[in-house]
């Protein structure tokens, strides 16, 4: 018997866990999903509930799945089995991605903070910025790169937690950094992206659209691809800021993108839409309306599939050639978590209350 064949699921769940694992310490809130809603037994694998919302995007390593929640608790699960190894709590709910390098985890809070965390549940530090913290850190070179709705974009240094440099914007930094070459590519509620330096922080250049970013960057063959709320997807110069293309959707754009080969995926958050468009010249190859949901998450691709949350509570999994929807899996509440593939299985959370690894079979 695999470990898989003694998965968790919700009937077992309660019965297999301590109470402390369920309420101890971690904020709970009363359940928004229906009593009677039942996932899809044949293709889940496990089910791991929290006490609250699970907007942030699952990571994996060496076989443990590490993901925050809501509840402000960050988790350490076994990939196959989603037993709880530790948890941490922290000061304000958790919607931040949580970023790992070497045997540390690093993830924001509402609570303002940034926490370092080893990977046996243990904090090295915290820093603390002004304002909630929703961004997600990206690790580069031994320095914390990360957004704060106080209108800064931080760099801290990975071992020590100091502070190495801090640059304003105008608005809330919501979005997650990206690097390339040197230099830091970030977006702001104040429609810009930014792109500075990383090693002092200055302002190379900036790229204003017409409305709030939230979303990641994608950086591919010096182009930096990104939406915005302005119903535009753009791809610009990463040397200079020069517009290369623009791609109007009419509809906002929140989720980050998804690069693979010569193609990017995005979806649409007013209208729900997903695209699949050139990553070098922005011709649409498809257009998906099969999706149930506006569209927060991002998407992953692999082996020729693209797998997508949305607001309905569906993963949506669709052929990256034509778009078509290959299968569904659904929770009972939106998606704004960011799968995560592997060989066998997908990971996701949900705003359901619940972490799902689902199989992979196509």
């Amino acid at each position: 018997m695999s470990p898989n064949d003694t998965a968790l699921t919700r009937r077992n769940l309660l019965s297999t866990i301590p109470a402390a694992v369920i309420s101890g310490g971690c904020t709970r809130r009363s359940d928004e999903q229906s009593s009677e809603f039942e996932p899809d037994y044949d293709r889940l694998r496990w089910e791991y509930g929290t006490d609250d919302r699970v907007t942030s995007s699952p990571i994996s390593k060496d076989g443990q799945l590490y993901v925050g929640s809501h509840d402000r608790c960050l988790r350490s699960l076994d990939a196959a089995t989603g037993s709880l190894q530790w948890k941490f709590e922290v000061g304000g709910s958790i919607w931040s991605d949580p970023a790992i390098s070497e045997d540390t985890i690093y993830i924001g809070s509402r609570d303002h903070n940034l926490y370092a965390i080893d990977t046996s549940g243990r904090e090295q530090w915290r820093f603390q910025t002004d304002d909630t913290i929703t961004s997600s850190p990206t690790i580069h070179n031994g320095i914390v790169y990360i957004g704060s709705s106080d209108e800064n974009v931080y760099a801290v240094d990975a071992t020590s937690g100091t502070q190495q440099w801090v640059q304003p914007t105008q608005g809330r930094v919501i979005a997650k950094p990206a690097v390339d070459n040197g230099v830091i590519f970030i977006g702001s509620t104040d429609g810009s992206l930014y792109a500075l330096d990383a090693n002092s922080g200055g302002i190379e250049w900036k790229y204003s659209t017409n409305g709030p970013i939230f979303t990641k960057a994608e950086i591919v063959n010096d182009l930096v691809l990104l939406g915005s709320r302005d119903g535009n997807f753009y791809a610009l110069d990463s040397r200079d800021g020069y517009e290369v293309w623009s791609y109007n959707t009419g509809n906002s754009i929140t989720g980050p993108p998804r690069v693979s080969e010569d193609t990017v995926y995005f979806g649409t958050t007013d209208v729900p839409a997903f695209y699949a468009v050139n990553a070098k010249t922005g011709d649409k190859y498809w257009k998906s309306d099969a999706i149930e949901g506006h569209i927060d998450s991002r998407p992953a691709v692999t082996d020729g599939y693209v797998y997508i949350g949305a607001s309905r509570g569906y993963l949506h999994v669709l052929n990256a050639e034509t778009g078509d929807q290959n299968w569904a899996f659904q929770t009972a509440n939106k998606i704004g978590s960011s799968p995560v593939v592997t060989d066998t299985t997908v990971y996701v959370g949900s705003n359901d209350t619940y972490i799902y690894a689902i199989k992979r079979e196509e």
